[in-house]
């Protein structure tokens, strides 16, 4: 029974990791349209950066102090989430191992 709370918080972490990431590349998606919009970049590396890794849109001249803030807290979370996901993969690991059966020759 211990086992089945440990796969839900795998399965609760593994959810949130891939929220937030949605939820970073909408943001990204928002810092890039309004610095386009106000006459700054429109570099395709800026749109690829955004979806392959949104985060780096913090770094991004002309990006509202307030949306990077967000990205920002969106990244501590999606670390926490991956902290969470993974520790409780290696503890239902370890709660529903069964070693092999030893047989003699």
């Amino acid at each position: 029974m211990l086992a089945w709370l440990f796969w839900g918080l795998w399965v609760a972490g593994a959810s949130a990791i891939v929220v937030l990431w949605v939820f970073a590349a909408g943001t990204a998606y928002r810092i890039l349209s309004g610095v386009r919009a106000g006459g700054g970049s429109n570099a395709a590396a800026d749109w690829i950066k955004m979806g392959v890794w949104p985060f780096a849109m913090r770094h991004l001249a002309g990006a509202p102090a307030d949306r990077t803030a967000s990205l920002s807290k969106m990244l501590v979370a999606l670390f926490a989430a991956f902290l969470v996901a993974t520790a409780s993969l290696a503890v239902y690991s370890n709660l529903t191992f069964a070693p092999s059966a030893q047989t003699h020759q």
